[in-house]
Formats: C-alpha cells, sequence, structure tokens
C-alpha cells in the first residue's frame, strides 16, 4: 500500500536520508527506531511532502510521485493520502478542539460544515475527549492536545496515519493516554508508521520494526527479531543501550 523507492535527502552538503527503500502493507503498524539524527522524522516528513525529497519515488494507496518531476497537483493528491499527528502538537490556537479536527474536512474535503463538525464530534468522542469539545488548546493538557491532535488524522481520510514522536513532548502522566488512543487506533487495523523512542510500546503493537542509523535503514523485521534477536551489530548496540 505504500511503496518507498531510492529516497534520498539533502540539507545542503548533508545527506539526510540515504537511498531509502520501504514497503508498508495495508493495515500494518510499523515503528521506526534509532538514535536522535538519524533521518527518521525526516523520511516521515518527506511521505508527506512536508519536507521535499531530493531524490527518489513514492507511492501511498493509487497515488505514486517522483521527487525529479512532481507537479503541485500530484503533491497535493500525494497528501491527501496520509495524515500527520505532530510531536508538538501544531492546532490552531484560536479554534475549538471541534473546530480543528473538522478544519480539515471543510477545507481540503470540502464538506458541508455541519456534517464536519458532527464527524468531529465522534472522532472526539471515539478518543475520550467528549468532554472537551469546546475548550480551546490552551486549555488542555499536553496529552489532551495531543489526542484532538490523533482524531483530526484520523478525519482526514488518508490511507495511512505518520506519527512523528507524538508523546515525547508529553509529561510522563500524559503518555500513556496517548499510547492507549493509538493501541485502539492499531486494533482497528488503521495502517500507521511510527517514529517513537517508546520500546515497550512498539514491541506491544508494532507488525514490523525499523531500525535507522545514519541515515540509511540498518534492519527491519518483526519485534520478536529486533529486540529479542537483532542481526546487525548497530542493532544490538541500540537495543541494549534502550532496554
Amino acid at each position: 500500500m505504500i511503496e518507498v523507492k531510492n529516497l534520498s535527502k539533502r540539507f545542503g552538503d548533508v545527506e539526510v536520508l540515504k537511498q531509502i527503500d520501504l514497503d508498508v502493507k495495508q493495515g500494518e503498524i510499523v515503528v521506526i527506531i534509532g538514535p536522535s539524527g538519524t533521518g527518521k522524522s525526516t523520511l516521515l516528513r518527506c511521505l508527506n511532502y512536508l519536507e521535499v525529497p531530493s531524490g527518489g519515488e513514492i507511492q501511498i494507496g493509487d497515488v505514486r510521485v517522483n521527487a525529479g518531476k512532481v507537479s503541485k497537483n500530484e503533491i497535493h493528491q500525494l497528501r491527501k493520502q496520509s495524515s500527520f499527528v505532530f510531536q508538538s502538537y501544531a492546532l490552531f490556537a484560536n479554534k475549538t478542539a471541534l473546530e480543528n479536527v473538522a478544519e480539515s474536512l471543510v477545507t481540503v474535503w470540502k464538506e458541508p460544515k455541519d456534517k464536519a463538525l458532527e464527524t468531529a464530534r465522534k472522532l472526539l468522542v471515539s478518543v475520550g475527549m467528549e468532554a472537551h469539545l469546546e475548550k480551546y488548546p490552551a486549555q488542555l493538557s499536553g496529552g489532551q492536545q495531543q489526542r484532538v491532535g490523533i482524531a483530526r488524522a484520523m478525519a482526514c481520510k488518508g490511507e495511512v496515519i505518520l506519527f512523528d514522536e507524538p508523546t515525547s513532548a508529553l509529561d510522563p502522566e500524559w503518555v500513556e493516554e496517548v499510547l492507549a488512543v493509538m493501541k485502539a487506533l492499531a486494533k482497528q487495523k488503521q495502517t500507521m508508521i511510527v517514529v517513537t523512542h517508546e520500546m515497550q510500546f512498539a514491541r506491544e503493537i508494532a507488525d514490523k520494526v525499523i531500525f535507522m542509523e545514519g541515515g540509511v535503514i540498518v534492519e527491519q523485521g518483526p519485534p520478536s527479531q529486533i529486540f529479542g534477536n537483532p542481526q546487525n551489530e548497530r542493532t544490538k548496540a541500540f537495543v541494549a543501550r534502550a532496554a
């Protein structure tokens, strides 16, 4: 359902992603782990064209783009195939939780406002936010803001939800409530690619774990292999430090 070929990204003279190949099946939960600064978040942002790749091909659903020759319309169509959950929530400060979730339905999918608000209400209830529909982000805890962010991503109707370290900005007491929402999504077989430092979470929900270092995929496999019997020495060292 997702296919990435030879994906590369440079910032000036620094090559952050080096010829990445990646396949994700429909309904698969893929968790990307690795040291900080190794290209994990950049990979995720390139899939959604929040960062423009330097080269390679990306296919999500039935939309394929070539980084060397891509039109604005192709980028728009690719972005509609995925939704993004940001580390820093990225909610509109001047909109309520309900309005934040409904926004993409109105502006991107051109739904009538009353229908969009009803869909937003149902999604916020599904992530345990029914008591906070009319609150603004400043009135919400970090965990509550991130749950709004997840509901917003669910509203975008994309083939895949991309999570960029969704718990790293949270205080410890809020981490579990966000992970619980993500685990519930995983049970629904929502296709997800998750960059995270939460190793226990990766063990529990991932179908496939990818270990990245130095801008390349060093090793990938089921959690039992990556955490229990890694084949690469770099993976072994990282897992041992993270345990």
